[in-house]
């Protein structure tokens, strides 16, 4: 194991070799009752820059613990995990919401899409956030244009007007592809993208994943269920009884 340092008061550990992300002895348990459930059972893994890596394993086995541990949308009972150059589960709420902002793309199973805004209005939805009202008047201009490409990228341009009530799902999770990149990520960690869509509409999210992979130089984690999706992976996680087999 690598030696220690300290960076901004966090302790880092030595970057693995052109790995973007990783995380050491990984432990997350939940309680029910009176019962405690460990999920997480020391994950340590590492993902490469540029990299397409595929979590699998049964339900129930922590795929979607761990991608919420990855995306610090939670903490871990113990280990840690790293991004870049410093370590980031620990980090205050703001600054982990800042990350989550500016360096995550996050899709979901459930797309999240705000009803009341058009498909345009949702892709801005983070810069929105990000910026605040008057710093946000100020670049809309180049925000629109940004999200007018990722529209045509994910072939939703002829969409762009219509609210979520008036998509297919299919649509609405090429929308979400879309919304996660507008602010440029750097990782893009996907939960089930194609668990709630058929099957032609999951092939159809999985090339525009592909093709944006490739056209935007991402790295992507996928939580899936479906082996045949892993298989398009460079690497492929298998969880069990809470470990990496």
């Amino acid at each position: 194991m690598s030696k220690l340092a300290t960076q901004d008061s966090v302790a880092t550990l030595e970057r693995p070799s052109n790995a973007l992300m990783w995380t050491r002895g990984l432990k997350k348990t939940y309680r029910k009752g009176s019962h405690a459930v460990d999920v997480l059972n020391g994950v340590d893994l590492e993902i490469e820059a540029g990299s397409f890596t595929a979590i699998i394993g049964q339900s129930g086995s922590g795929k979607s613990t761990l991608l919420h541990l990855l995306a610090t949308l939670d903490a871990p009972n113990a280990g840690e995990v790293h991004f870049q150059n410093r370590r980031v589960d620990d980090l205050p709420s703001k600054e982990r919401e800042k990350l989550r902002n500016e360096e995550f793309g996050l899709i979901f199973q459930f797309y999240h899409l705000l009803p009341e805004l058009s498909t345009l209005e949702n892709v801005l939805v983070p810069k929105m956030v990000q910026d605040g009202f008057f710093s946000y008047l100020r670049n809309k201009a180049a925000y629109k244009k940004r999200a007018m490409e990722l529209l045509e990228m994910v072939g939703m341009e002829h969409r762009i007007t219509h609210k979520p009530s008036e998509l297919s799902g299919g649509e609405m999770q090429r929308t979400a592809i879309a919304r996660a990149l507008i602010s440029d990520p750097s990782i893009l960690l996907a939960d089930e993208p194609t668990g709630n869509l058929d099957e032609e509409n999951g092939a159809e999210v999985m090339e525009t994943l592909d093709r944006l992979r490739q056209r935007e130089n991402l790295t992507v984690v996928m939580v899936t269920h479906d082996n045949g999706l892993a298989k398009r992976a460079d690497a492929v996680i298998h969880l069990s009884g809470g470990k990496v087999i």
